[in-house]
């Protein structure tokens, strides 16, 4: 069975025992081109496979696909030991009395700032450690990356600032760029335990010839004298870049290929932003991860199902050193509807300037989140109500944004904001009226109201209304000017609005539609930047020149937005509706 059949067949499985017996070629399709990237160039192929399968698991009793995946995939299962149960609320954490103090760690790969997608993580560990009164450990997961996953330099203060923008507090900041002397200590310790070894294979032909076949390869029985003398022929500079390799004896017969003798330090000659070529064999994380969360003292780790195979490994190295377990808790994935998440993708453009810096909107960065004025208690809200179900979810961001209004809309002044106007000759509107006086907040009349000024030349006023509102209302049709008063459109090169009437009833009586509106004499430039990165020019009410830096507040009919700049063009970020 070759690699991708196996990963094919789990998720067949995986999907069947979801849904009572019976697998879905589509729900299949989504879960494997959603989670795995590399895969979508493949669809055709991935395709046949899982239609096949289908069709053979889905004869199967429900007792037969849950056995075969309990062998092949038990991680998979809700099983008691990686899975907490669900209770009102969140679940207490397993076996606390086991620990004399709970200690949880975040351990961000710092290519670039936390984003929604991480929100989750940080969140769940930052309230369990609250509510045991436990200790968060900061650990900046900075071995070298990949030619697509690199450190960004940034990442080492834009990941703090994400967690302070969460109310997230750690007491402690470990690096694990400074922690090699103490990875390569247990790396001659497993080699010198038969534990490991050093491995200088083509990785082509080891994935082909030894992987794949499940057998061992030359390197996996050699001496440790052997092993040592190739150790140091690796840090020495020996051996070049994917010259070798040190493999952490897993098993070559192990059921998941995935799993085989895996990779557990590597050479790599990138420059490293912390210090520099002083390295140049690096650790795996997995590798890391089981050295540091014993050496660390964590008892409890929260994180994504996706990081199971992960555990494994870690839990392969407690084993060896016959440590105490941490609680291993895993939760599913989130399949964001609306948010496409990617800091490798993030880096190349803010880098390139396609994309304006880490709070771009399109990074979907925390920073960014806080720039367009999301509450973090919208975020820990939804994120906590998300629990720890084992269940993927497929998540969309309206849920933030309802949670957002709820908490904001109460502070958020009005503010009328009109985009590409059409000026309007206003003719007949009694001659003291002077000023419109719309409500600061229409559910706070204590609250006041704005001021907008009508400058009259030679008998007329001329007022904005939106191009689509325009558009919408017929020649000769009653509209109404919001908290102004009621009038007749007169279509024509020179548009007009002839005063009708004042009372708000007449306009609801008739039906007819109210917009807002601006005042040419006065008006306020405004960029307001959308969520996909585009920006918007036009025209905020002339009161909106005393609005302070960090505002939000909603643009009537429009949306929510923060000011972000003030000056003689007001910079804001939309929110959302």
């Amino acid at each position: 069975m070759s690699d991708l059949e196996l990963e094919v067949r789990k998720a067949v499985l995986e999907n069947a025992v979801k849904y009572e017996g019976r697998p879905s070629v589509k729900s299949v399709m989504s879960a494997l081109l959603g989670s795995r990237a590399e895969l979508r160039s493949r669809a055709r192929e991935v395709k046949a496979i899982v239609d096949r399968l289908v069709e053979e698991i889905g004869a199967m009793s429900l007792e037969e696909q849950r056995a075969e995946l309990q062998e092949i995939a038990p991680e998979l299962l809700e099983r008691p030991e990686t899975v907490v149960p669900e209770s009102k609320g969140l679940p207490e954490l397993p076996n606390i009395d086991k620990w004399p103090q709970v200690v949880m760690r975040l351990a961000p790969f710092p290519s670039g700032p936390l984003h929604i997608g991480n929100a989750r993580m940080v969140i769940l560990n930052d309230y369990y450690v609250k509510r045991y009164n436990g200790k968060l450990i900061l650990v900046f997961d900075d071995t070298i990356g990949s030619a697509e996953k690199q450190v960004e330099p940034e990442a080492y203060d834009l990941i703090p600032e994400g967690l302070e923008y969460l109310g997230v507090e750690y007491h402690e900041t470990v690096y694990k760029s400074d922690r090699l002397d103490l990875f390569y200590k247990y790396a001659v310790d497993l080699i010198k335990r038969h534990e490991a070894y050093v491995c200088d294979c083509d990785a082509d032909v080891w994935r082909k010839e030894y992987k794949a076949k499940g057998r061992a390869c030359p390197c996996r029985d050699l001496s440790v004298e052997e092993n040592l003398a190739r150790w140091e022929k690796m840090l020495d500079g020996t051996y070049p870049e994917r010259g070798a390799a040190v493999r952490l004896k897993t098993g070559m017969d192990n059921p998941d290929p995935a799993m085989r003798d895996h990779v557990i330090l590597r050479i790599s000659e990138t420059d490293h932003p912390r210090v520099g070529t002083k390295y140049r064999v690096w650790p795996l994380l997995e590798y890391s991860w089981g050295i540091d969360d014993h050496e660390l003292g964590i008892s409890h780790i929260i994180r994504g199902k996706d990081l199971v195979k992960e555990g494994k490994i870690e839990q392969h190295i407690w084993d060896i050193y016959g440590w105490q377990h941490p609680e291993l808790i895993y939760y599913g994935r989130l399949r964001f509807q609306d948010a496409k998440l990617s800091k490798s993708k993030s880096r190349v453009e803010v880098h390139s300037g396609v994309y304006s810096g880490w709070d771009d909107p399109r990074t979907w960065s925390l920073q960014s989140l806080a720039k367009r004025g999301i509450h973090p208690d919208a975020i820990r809200k939804v994120m906590l109500d998300l629990g720890l179900s084992i269940v993927d979810v497929s998540f969309s961001m309206k849920a933030v944004y309802s949670e957002n209004r709820r908490l904001r809309d109460a502070e958020a002044p009005r503010i009328f904001f009109v985009h590409e106007p059409v000026w309007l000759d206003v003719r007949g509107l009694p001659k003291d009226i002077r000023e419109a006086h719309p409500p600061v907040h229409p559910d706070f009349p204590e609250r006041g109201v704005r001021t907008i000024p009508l400058v009259r030349s030679d008998g007329s006023i001329e007022l904005g209304v939106q191009r689509t509102d325009y558009d919408k209302i017929d020649d000769g049709s009653v509209f109404r000017m919001k908290d102004l008063a009621n009038f007749v459109l007169r279509k024509s090169d020179s548009p007009q609005a002839e005063f009708h009437s004042l009372e708000v009833d007449e306009i609801r009586t008739i039906g007819g539609p109210i917009v807002q509106w601006i005042p040419r004499d006065g008006a306020v430039p405004v960029e307001l930047v959308m969520i996909d990165g585009s920006v918007i020019d036009g025209l905020a009410e002339p009161s909106a020149r005393d609005i302070k830096e960090g505002t939000f507040l909603q643009f009537e009919r429009y949306g929510f937005a923060r000011i972000y700049e003030v000056g003689e063009t007001l910079r804001a970020a939309f929110a959302h509706k």
